[in-house]
């Protein structure tokens, strides 16, 4: 039975959003900008799965599963929109995330994926960080979202800008990796040089 999450609403903008892993204490921040480019669905980078949407401003539904059977869809009304390969790179705590405030919130009511009606709530699943992954990511709406967002604008319709997509994002377990450990000990300003190349101006 896979490991589903509760329902998040993702504000998405400028056309996509992240699933990252949260920082832990102890680990070295991974910072890597990922290349968004509107003909790509999905973008890798340490620590994110960004999804890109054919609609540029509006709220979509997301939920994370962790799943042992690859290629599992959620229901009969999902399609996939594309397959990647994640690593974690913390402790493997995965939340959908808005594209500029963090993690997201609850949805306005649930939705059903794999044959169990999901909460609304966080959208966060624990990866093993010890395993590696591929992400399957699934929707429903994709396909003419931007087709009926369009629609909406030329009726002048200009209300909430949600109920248009929804997405889930299925970890299903490939194969093992040392898991991730903590940076190297030592002082705050130590850690800063490694990152920054030089230490703040308040520690030179």
């Amino acid at each position: 039975m896979p490991d589903i999450s509760r329902v998040g609403a993702v504000n998405i903008e400028h056309g996509h959003f992240p699933v990252g892993e949260l920082w832990e204490p102890g680990f070295e921040r991974r910072e890597d900008k990922p290349d968004v480019q509107p003909d790509e669905p999905v973008v890798v980078v340490p620590g994110q799965i960004v999804v890109t949407s054919p609609v540029q401003e509006h709220t979509a539904l997301v939920v994370l599963a962790v799943s042992d059977r690859e290629g599992e869809a959620p229901g009969p009304a999902w399609s996939l929109v594309a397959s990647v390969d994640y690593q974690p790179v913390y402790r493997g705590r995965m939340a959908a995330l808005d594209t500029m405030n963090g993690p997201a919130g609850p949805a306005a009511g649930p939705i059903e994926v794999f044959g169990l009606q999901a909460e609304p709530g966080e959208p966060l699943v624990v990866l093993d960080p010890a395993r590696t992954y591929r992400a399957q990511v699934w929707s429903q709406g994709r396909s003419d979202s931007r087709e009926r967002f369009d629609s909406a604008m030329q009726r002048r319709h200009w209300g909430p800008r949600d109920g248009l997509e929804s997405y889930l994002i299925a970890f299903v377990t490939r194969g093992m990796q040392e898991p991730p450990a903590p940076a190297v000990g030592g002082s705050r300003r130590d850690r800063l040089v490694r990152r920054h190349g030089r230490p703040p101006l308040n520690m030179r």
